[in-house]
């Protein structure tokens, strides 16, 4: 009759399986391989924006639409921020805050945004200052950095 065969095991180890060898076989244990996957998130530094403030002019039409109807201009950019289907919410959503004396809030929230999305130097006071001393330039300014970053394949 065959010696049951005892294990110590100390605590939080697990007991290693024993190996019975047969007379003309040879001592194989198996290998475990483990593969390690690290991923490195490389930052790039901050960079300017592609078009300057006051270069609204370069998108004439932009530019028209963002002095007449800022809202469509806002919402056209969220739009393509978020690729969702429409822009009606949030232009709205500007039309009501600027009725109420907060559009510049409004907006300078979008081209906060844009700088984190694109990685673009700025701050917040920064995008505040753009849309206080002018709004359809800054969201003409936000629009043209957007289409170039699409145009890029980069959004």
């Amino acid at each position: 009759m065959a010696q049951p065969q005892m294990q110590t095991v100390q605590p939080g180890f697990a007991p290693q399986p024993q190996m019975h060898v047969q007379p003309g076989q040879a001592n194989v244990r198996e290998k475990s391989s483990s593969v390690v996957v690290v991923t490195q998130v490389v930052q790039r530094p901050p960079k300017d924006w592609t078009h300057g403030l006051l270069d609204c002019f370069g998108d004439i039409g932009t530019c028209c639409i963002a002095m007449c109807f800022p809202c469509f201009v806002y919402g056209k950019n969220k739009q393509a921020l978020n690729k969702s289907d429409g822009c009606c919410g949030d232009c709205c959503l500007y039309c009501v805050a600027g009725a109420c004396g907060f559009g510049v809030c409004i907006g300078s929230g979008g081209r906060s945004t844009v700088r984190s999305k694109y990685n673009i130097t700025g701050d917040g006071c920064s995008d505040l200052c753009a849309h206080c001393c002018c709004g359809p330039c800054a969201l003409t300014q936000e629009k043209r950095e957007i289409d170039a970053m699409i145009a890029a394949g980069l959004n």
